[in-house]
């Protein structure tokens, strides 16, 4: 094998070590990972316009192509981010009006675990594809609903452990488990359920609602960031501006 054959191997492998290792462990601790496939891409690349072996140059493209899309995939977070920093945030996905249903079941969920004091940990899936955490956890695929919801958290029950996943508005899934935020300048009040809300929210554009079991109150994280203990109205104000239809 030449050299561009070998690279395009190590690539591809290393590639998909990446977009497996990135569910479970913080995003920080792949920057350096990251990096290295980015090198490792341009070099097969070089090694592609410097086409000097036996196969066409049209075969090289051809089985090159996957490798773009597998870089792209490994840093969509940061992609994603850069685009609303750059303002193209409403050209990626534009919205066009609230998701009432969505946030009625929701909002109705939350206050009957939160007046039990029972904890919870609620994704909603937006722009950035939580496939990979979904494909370990427990499918389930149905509608939401506050009856749904609620059983899922009883703590009797098998499910009650790790987070549930919404899209749309089906409940794809629940036992999912988040890798942890490394962050060190959090309060002593954030348990496992809030640091694993703040985990998901460094690898994508989810939002998360926390019930601590501890004390029954509220938070929210999106955008790596979390509100602790909101109230009714602020939790509507979040599901005003991020629970849409498209």
């Amino acid at each position: 094998m030449d050299n561009f054959t070998i690279l395009l191997i190590i690539t591809y492998l290393f590639a998909l070590f990446l977009l497996m290792l990135r569910i479970k462990v913080s995003y920080k601790r792949i920057r350096l990972f990251k990096a290295l496939l980015l090198l490792l891409s341009i070099s097969t690349l070089v090694y592609l316009i410097k086409y000097t072996g036996d196969l066409t140059i049209y075969v090289r493209i051809i089985v090159f192509i996957p490798v773009p899309y597998l870089v792209v995939m490994t840093y969509i977070v940061e992609i994603s981010n850069l685009l609303k920093k750059l303002g193209f945030n409403s050209f990626v996905k534009k919205p066009s009006k609230i998701d009432n249903d969505l946030a009625e079941h929701l909002m109705s969920s939350v206050e009957f675990l939160s007046k039990r004091k029972i904890g919870a940990l609620i994704t909603v899936e937006r722009n950035v594809n939580l496939t990979p955490f979904i494909n370990k956890a427990l499918m389930i695929n149905a509608d939401v609903s506050k009856e749904l919801l609620t059983s899922i958290f009883i703590p009797s029950t098998p499910l009650h452990d790790g987070a549930v996943i919404i899209r749309g508005n089906k409940i794809l899934c629940a036992k999912t488990y988040y890798p942890s935020t490394e962050r060190t300048d959090l309060p002593m009040t954030y348990g496992t359920r809030h640091r694993a809300a703040i985990g998901i929210s460094e690898q994508s554009d989810a939002l998360t609602l926390v019930v601590s079991e501890e004390t029954g109150n509220v938070s929210v994280t999106i955008n790596r960031q979390m509100e602790y203990n909101i109230s009714k109205e602020t939790m509507n104000l979040y599901f005003e501006k991020f629970l849409v239809i498209n």
